[in-house]
Formats: C-alpha cells, sequence, structure tokens
C-alpha cells in the first residue's frame, strides 16, 4: 500500500506541474485570444448606428408663416407627398416604414411606438386636430417628442401622410375642432417657432447656469461662516443645521427679502428640509430684524 502511495504522490506533483505549466501559458497569450476575439465580434457584429442621431443646428425662433386650417385640413395628393418625406426622415425609425410602430429606433421602447394602422389606445385620439396637438407638445409619459420644431404646414402635411397611408378609417374632425386648434395655437395668424439648439449646447448652458447658482451659494455659505463680528452672520449661524441648504432656500425664494415675516414662514415652513433649527422660532424681533438686514446687504454684494 505505501508503495502505491509512493507513485500517487508523484503523480499528484506531476499533474500540479503540467496545470501550472498550462496556466502560465494561457495568461501569455491572453492578448492575442482577446484581439482575435474583438475582431470576430467586429465582424459578425458591426456597430450598430440605427440608434445614432445627427446633432440639432443652432435655429434662431421665428414666426412661421400663417395657415388657413380650415382649408389645409382636406387632404390634397400634394401634401401627401410632402408628408411623405417628412415621415421617412422624422418618424419611420420609430413607427416604422409601414406605421406598425416596429421601427428599428423603437424596438427597446418601452411602450412601443404608435401603431398607426390601429385605431386603438391613442394618448390624445387619431383624428386631424388630436394628432396635430400630439406632434406640438409630443407625449413625454410614452416616449413621444414634440415637433414645434416643424412648420405648421409641415406637420399638417405628417397628418394627411399618415391618414392617408395606413388605413382610411380615421375619425373626421368637426368645425368646432378646428376652430378651437387654431385658436389654441394661433394658426391663421401665424405660430412662434421655439429657438433650437444642439444638445451638446444646450448641456454646457444648463451647466454653466448650475456652476454659476453653485459658486453664488458656496460664496454666501463661506461669508456667513467667516464673519465672526457681524451679529446677523452670528444669530444666522446660531439657528442654521446645514448653512448650504439654508442658503439655497433663501435664494430660491426671494420673498423674504423686503418682508420679515416671509422670512419667519421659511423658518417654520419644514424647518428640517430647510436646514433651521427650532431656535428660528423664537428669534426676538430684533434679532429678525438685525438678521433680515444682514441677510440682505449680503445677498445684494454677491451676485
Amino acid at each position: 500500500m505505501k508503495k502505491y502511495l509512493k507513485y500517487f504522490g508523484i503523480v499528484y506533483i506531476i499533474f500540479f506541474i503540467i496545470l501550472i505549466a498550462a496556466g502560465s501559458s494561457y495568461i501569455s497569450h491572453l492578448p492575442v485570444f482577446t484581439q482575435e476575439k474583438l475582431q470576430i465580434d467586429t465582424l459578425i457584429f458591426p456597430k450598430d448606428t440605427a440608434f445614432s442621431q445627427a446633432e440639432l443646428p443652432l435655429i434662431k425662433g421665428t414666426v412661421s408663416p400663417p395657415v388657413d386650417v380650415f382649408k389645409l385640413s382636406n387632404s390634397t395628393p400634394g401634401l401627401v407627398e410632402k408628408g411623405k418625406g417628412l415621415y421617412s426622415t422624422n418618424c419611420a425609425s420609430c413607427h416604422g416604414e409601414q406605421g406598425r410602430g416596429d421601427g428599428v429606433a423603437g424596438a427597446m421602447m418601452n411602450p412601443k411606438p404608435r401603431n398607426f394602422t390601429s385605431l386603438e389606445g391613442w394618448t390624445n385620439g387619431p383624428k386631424f386636430t388630436q394628432i396635430y396637438i400630439t406632434l406640438q407638445e409630443g407625449i413625454v409619459k410614452r416616449g413621444m417628442a414634440s415637433y414645434a420644431n416643424l412648420p405648421p404646414e409641415d406637420r399638417i402635411a405628417l397628418i394627411h401622410y399618415i391618414h392617408e397611408t395606413f388605413t382610411k378609417n380615421y375619425p373626421k374632425n368637426t368645425d368646432d375642432e378646428l376652430k378651437e386648434l387654431d385658436k389654441t395655437y394661433s394658426l391663421i395668424q401665424g405660430a412662434k417657432l421655439p429657438n433650437q439648439i444642439p444638445v451638446a449646447l444646450a448641456k454646457e448652458k444648463i451647466l454653466a447656469d448650475k456652476s454659476a447658482f453653485d459658486r453664488r451659494i458656496d460664496s454666501i455659505v463661506s461669508s456667513v461662516k467667516n464673519n465672526k463680528t457681524d451679529s446677523g452672520a452670528v444669530i444666522f449661524r446660531s439657528i442654521s443645521n446645514n448653512l448650504t441648504r439654508s442658503i439655497t432656500v433663501l435664494v430660491l425664494d426671494s420673498s423674504w427679502y423686503n418682508n420679515e415675516k416671509s422670512l419667519v414662514d421659511i423658518f417654520i415652513s419644514n424647518p428640517v428640509q430647510n436646514g433651521y433649527k427650532v431656535r428660528s422660532y423664537s428669534l426676538s424681533q430684533k434679532e429678525l430684524s438685525l438678521l433680515q438686514s444682514y441677510l440682505r446687504n449680503l445677498f445684494s454684494s454677491i451676485r
């Protein structure tokens, strides 16, 4: 038995050496394996550009030409043809070329894009006026973007293409509904188109505004912390649990600036959320006046 155990020990050592060698070889060739896999993946699964979207150009808002909604609510071959091109450019990627809500870009959307071949389950409704409202305002909860950047006549052409192409059973509008649409969006007088800016530029502006806001908050907080002599600063520190939160509330609600009562209302309204202590409820009239005067001067000096 001992004899066999001796051989077993030798075999175990040899197996262990082989295992280490194989592992070392695999690790040394790992970059090659990885590179080959990446190349194969690239060949089999080319980059999906279906969801890529060109950046919006910078366009200054204008007043669109007046449109006679009563006249243009009647379909014409010219409007349908114009709508076809607009649909292909703006809608087909989500709603599909056949209008069934099965476009490539809409595959991952939940809920799915509208199926134009069915008249069931519309959020705003399938009438001419109702689709116009959807194109004008969008439907946030369904992921439907607003197309207010398109001129009214283009949106009308889109509607006629949808009505004439995917099903012939779309319900008609009454004159009163058309009048209400014109009244809501001033179509006959001419509608104002909003400014359009690239997404990247919009993000930069939002971040810049936020950065300026944050810098002002930080400056005011720093001033309150470092002012050891002004009675107003001392009082404010004594009633605040969180200077940043307390200052932010005052920056966002300037009603206190000329009204001591409004300042007290801020103290007693959601005090914990606004960063104030219970002591803020019991300031004397003199302390309140000193505090308001101090804060007014401080906020005026830091813009």
